[in-house]
């Protein structure tokens, strides 16, 4: 169930920073380079730049092609953030380094502005690729990892569409730069899609629950995000898969933090401990 109150104003204040705050990339960009173009034995793409209004969902597969690649990672983005060089690409690596040869990294082909239409955009291609990938390749498991604006796709793939957020959810503002009112994504994921998440990894996101148990980092629990924090419930069948990770003082997952604060995540050691989860997820599920 979605909590609205409270968290209005400060995500009116969060709103307009957010572009900023997506794109603030890693203080030490050349450092991060390990996760530009993969690891050795996995390999690297897009899903199709065809905007997901105009692709059929049922056969938005992506880059499938699932042959020898027991593995898929799909990485969302933070607002701004190069597709290439963010701060997701060295976790996928490190999975991709545990599973050499059977894993398939992804990022998720979608704007990454500050509109949310952009967020709706990204849950739509999502649940297709989810959909198509369970159809197309039954046994790959599936690993979602989601930063910032990034992190609000990731989670509410997996939410009921009521549970989605959506520009109404902010009272009486804009939903998008054209002043739009812009309804969530109602595609659901099918069983099967559900069942192959094997892990969820996010970081800095928007709509953290402070007391939810699969929470990591160094924030204050009695704070939540900064729009429109997911229901105690909503990620409820998920809560053994997820690790959502906020640094103390975040402003976007943290109410009255700091804006660089959202950058924690890229030299605290968060990136290696979320590629850590999914990978020993992966050991589990895969046997």
């Amino acid at each position: 169930m979605r909590r609205v109150a409270a968290a209005v104003c400060a995500a009116m204040t969060v709103a307009a920073m957010i572009v900023s705050l997506g794109a603030c990339g890693s203080p030490n960009d050349s450092a991060e380079s390990e996760g530009r173009s993969g690891s050795a034995g996995s390999s690297v793409s897009s899903s199709p730049s065809t905007a997901p209004s105009e692709t059929k969902s049922s056969r938005d597969w992506g880059d499938s092609g699932c042959t020898g690649q027991t593995i898929r990672v799909i990485m969302a983005r933070g607002t701004g953030e190069d597709a290439n060089s963010g701060l997701l690409n060295p976790v996928a690596a490190k999975i991709a380094a545990a599973f050499a040869g059977k894993t398939q990294i992804t990022s998720l082909d979608y704007p990454a502005k500050f509109d949310v239409s952009s967020v709706n955009a990204g849950v739509a291609r999502l649940v297709a690729m989810l959909n198509g990938q369970a159809q197309q390749c039954p046994s790959q498991q599936t690993v979602l990892l989601g930063f910032s604006q990034g992190a609000i796709v990731t989670g509410d793939v997996l939410v009921a569409p009521a549970d989605r957020f959506a520009s109404s959810d902010l009272v009486g503002a804009a939903g998008t730069s054209t002043g739009a009112s812009v309804a969530a994504n109602t595609d659901e994921l099918t069983d099967r899609a559900a069942r192959n998440i094997a892990a969820v990894v996010m970081y800095g996101d928007p709509r953290f629950n402070g007391k939810a148990s699969y929470n990591r980092g160094t924030f204050d629990k009695a704070l939540d995000g900064s729009f429109l924090p997911r229901g105690d419930d909503d990620l409820a069948a998920y809560v053994d898969r997820i690790a959502d990770f906020c640094a103390a003082r975040d402003l976007v997952c943290q109410q009255g933090g700091t804006e660089s604060a959202h950058a924690q995540y890229f030299t605290d050691g968060s990136q290696t401990e979320g590629a850590r989860f999914a990978i020993d997820r992966l050991r589990k599920v895969l046997g």
